[in-house]
């Protein structure tokens, strides 16, 4: 297993961001000084993330194609992607539910459709601006606060919105792990099964078995993350997959790899999991 030096890793939590509240959104402050240059495993996921690079651009790389990008959104792909990066970096990652990515970016389809985007491509020089400000600031709390009332400003201005019933539903699906039945939510929205579907994408850039696929993966990825020496039966049984196999080929789909080397993999020192996962080279 690649394992590269002592590296240095801080995380900041607990930031209540009070006024994202209502759109479900979680602040999150890390910083980290690596001895050489890492690629780590990202995985899919439900939630769509912001990530506001406050030193050296990331490099981004899925399904051939590659970039850098100091300032990015990482929506729900369907596929897992490497980031890399090296030596001393910082930044602000926000996490919020696709109703609000739905309003924060004014019902733009590519946003919720794309692995990820260039957030200067999106809003322009005002990303520069803040990524400047950002990194002028030697306060975590200034700087998330910075990035809470940029963010707050663009939802409570926006006029776009999630209908009501599409947000409940992705509730629902959320609390049950992926696991409510589809035909239930489409009920309790009132619409029949193919208009609940074409909303439900409409508005949140992916029908709503796509999306229980995406949560039902998630709350797989955490609990093999929590408890890795679980039997993978186990860990298929509780999260909702109809058997090992089933379970096995959904965890290769959305992490690009087996989830007994998911749950093997990762570094002595460091958070995260290495990108040699996706390349095949962890046994």
């Amino acid at each position: 297993m690649p394992m590269p030096p002592f590296s240095v890793s801080h995380c900041v939590t607990g930031f209540d961001a009070s006024r994202l509240r209502p759109w479900g959104c979680r602040l999150y402050g890390f910083s980290e000084t690596l001895p050489g240059t890492v690629q780590r495993l990202e995985v899919a996921q439900p939630l769509v993330k912001l990530v506001i690079g406050l030193a050296s651009p990331y490099g981004l790389a899925a399904n051939g194609r590659e970039e850098r990008c100091q300032a990015f959104l990482v929506s729900r792909p369907a596929a897992p992607m490497l980031v890399e990066q090296r030596g001393a970096h910082a930044c602000i990652e926000v996490e919020l539910p696709p109703w609000a990515a739905y309003r924060l970016f004014q019902g733009d389809g590519q946003v919720l459709a794309s692995p990820w985007l260039d957030l200067r491509e999106l809003w322009g020089a005002e990303v520069s601006l803040l990524v400047e400000a950002l990194e002028e600031s030697p306060c975590w709390t200034r700087r998330l606060q910075r990035v809470e009332g940029f963010l707050a400003e663009r939802l409570q201005h926006s006029r776009r919105d999630v209908p009501e019933m599409l947000r409940r539903a992705w509730e629902a699906l959320q609390r049950s792990g992926g696991c409510a039945p589809i035909h239930q939510l489409s009920q309790q929205a009132g619409c029949s099964g193919r208009h609940f579907a074409s909303r439900f994408k409409a508005h949140l850039g992916q029908g709503p078995k796509a999306c229980a696929r995406h949560i039902r993966f998630a709350r797989a990825q955490q609990l093999l993350e929590s408890a890795p020496a679980l039997e993978l039966v186990q860990a298929a049984a509780l999260c909702g997959y109809s058997d090992q196999s089933h379970f096995t080929r959904e965890f290769q789909a959305f992490a690009g790899c087996s989830p007994g080397a998911y749950a093997r993999g990762g570094w002595a020192d460091i958070p995260g999991k290495p990108g040699s996962l996706l390349k095949g080279q962890e046994n």
